[in-house]
């Protein structure tokens, strides 16, 4: 037993992929252990069940026979993915991404079907709140005024979900399935930009890389059959995609951008995030691009002045007030789980669970590997070697948001659009370490790790939405 303590404390063990894996996790348990401390010791008040923190779960086991039915879906995941990376010819992007949407599909459903009910609680959320309102207009004009009266998650965001199920639910009919079918149907598309972006990015296999451990990490399967934050995740991903490609980016793109993130913030004022990564993208350029600095700059600014025209006008024409409805999406935010700065104590543990909630149900493996390439890329820069932006400045406004309190925790759902900041730098160090040992049993077995992590929590947590 000793000699295997010196050797993972070695240098090559503390190189070795297993030992990081290892150290990621125990890192997670620490955090779990040292904030129920905090919760028991100082007495603090959080929504969230000690047994989970940092994730906004409740114990609750479902062991039962639909447990066939997501890891069958996992071995035709595993026989599909197979397929694309060992194909001698590049398969047709359409069919790629159908065949991902499908698998994701499979996988997202029969995964919910463990808890036993398809319909979760959380279902509830946004689609009681249709029948609050007459018409588009009404819905416009007076959102802000009623948000008190709303359900918890409608009353914190802007109107765009209510808005939407209000369209379809007069198009179909009004049931709790209706939505359930819309986030279904529509979350996996996010597969698209997430694809463009990474390609953009890197290269055709590390896109594949992405795709394929997006359908089997945690969040993005536990929160993308029934939730609304998956369905938000499409807009705001098309948003990074636009914003990550100002060098190349006509006026007409930057329009294009500044659309995208108004309808963004339409449905969830997370979009800030969005806003804050644009500008830091452009900071960024100005220290490490600086031939690129002037395209940033005047995509931002052209964006940034489509964005507030948008909402200018909508508010001439409709009389939505996007700053109204912030504020009083705020006051209902803190009557309900406070500001986050009452204490000292209770500020890390909120902060703290922001990030911690996030990284948890990304995945170990993922994270390790977006840890590494987090680390070379930070030496690349220091150095003065060629570097891409794209991670440092996620960096740079990650950590500062986390421990800002503008959100309590929940963040595992919330930021859901931020797991391809987290996948493409990990997928991107992923395959440099497959082909550098030539061979792929890693890629096989990170999937599976993240699977049995991902059915793990749906046995042993309630997922509520």
């Amino acid at each position: 037993m000793k000699s295997v303590y010196i050797g993972l404390l070695s240098p090559k063990g503390l190189k070795s992929i297993w030992f990081q894996f290892l150290l990621v996790a125990s890192i997670m348990w620490c955090f779990h252990v040292v904030a129920v401390f905090l919760v028991q010791h100082y007495n603090l008040t959080l929504h969230i069940s000690i047994e989970t923190i940092p994730l906004y779960k409740r114990p609750d086991v479902s062991f039962n026979r639909w447990l066939v039915l997501p890891i069958a879906g996992f071995g035709l995941y595993l026989v599909s993915v197979r397929s694309v990376l060992k194909a001698k010819e590049p398969i047709p992007l359409p069919v790629l991404i159908i065949t991902f949407i499908g698998l994701k599909i499979v996988i997202d459903v029969s995964v919910t079907l463990i808890n036993g009910s398809f319909l979760p609680i959380g279902i509830k959320e946004y689609i009681d709140d249709v029948p609050k309102f007459a018409s588009i207009g009404d819905i416009l004009q007076h959102y802000a005024d009623r948000t008190t009266t709303l359900t918890r998650h409608a009353g914190t965001h802007p109107p765009g979900a209510v808005l939407t199920l209000w369209l379809v639910t007069r198009l179909f009919v009004y049931n709790y399935m209706v939505k359930a079918w819309l986030i279904i149907l529509s979350a996996p598309l996010v597969l698209i930009p997430i694809y463009r972006l990474t390609t953009k990015l890197h290269d055709r296999r590390t896109a594949v890389y992405v795709l394929s451990l997006y359908l089997v990490t945690p969040n993005a399967v536990l929160y993308t059959a029934i939730c609304m934050d998956a369905f938000f995740a499409l807009f705001l991903v098309l948003s990074l995609y636009l914003i990550c490609d100002p060098v190349r980016q006509t006026t007409t793109g930057a329009i294009l951008t500044g659309l995208s993130l108004a309808i963004s913030m339409f449905f969830t004022f997370a979009t800030t995030f969005l806003g804050l990564y644009f500008i830091a993208l452009a900071v960024a350029a100005y220290f490490w691009k600086r031939q690129e600095f002037a395209n940033h700059l005047v995509a931002l600014t052209v964006s940034g002045t489509t964005f507030c025209l948008v909402y200018l006008i909508v508010y001439v024409l409709t009389g939505y007030n996007l700053l109204a409805n912030l504020m009083a999406a705020m006051e209902v935010d803190r009557s309900g789980i406070g500001t986050g700065y009452e204490t000292l104590p209770r500020y890390f543990l909120v902060s703290g669970t922001n990030l911690f909630g996030f990284l948890t149900m990304i995945g170990v493996p993922t994270i390790a590997f977006f840890l590494r390439q987090l680390s070379k890329e930070i030496h690349q820069l220091l150095t003065g070697q060629e570097c891409s932006i794209f991670l440092p400045a996620y960096i740079v406004v990650l950590i500062p948001i986390a421990f800002s309190t503008l959100y309590m925790t929940e963040t595992e759902r919330i930021w859901l659009f931020m797991v391809p900041f987290v996948l493409i730098p990990a997928a991107k160090n992923l395959v440099t370490y497959v082909e550098r040992q030539q061979n792929d049993w890693l890629f096989y077995i990170v999937v599976s790790l993240l699977f049995v992590q991902t059915l793990g929590f749906e046995i042993l947590i309630d997922t509520r939405w």
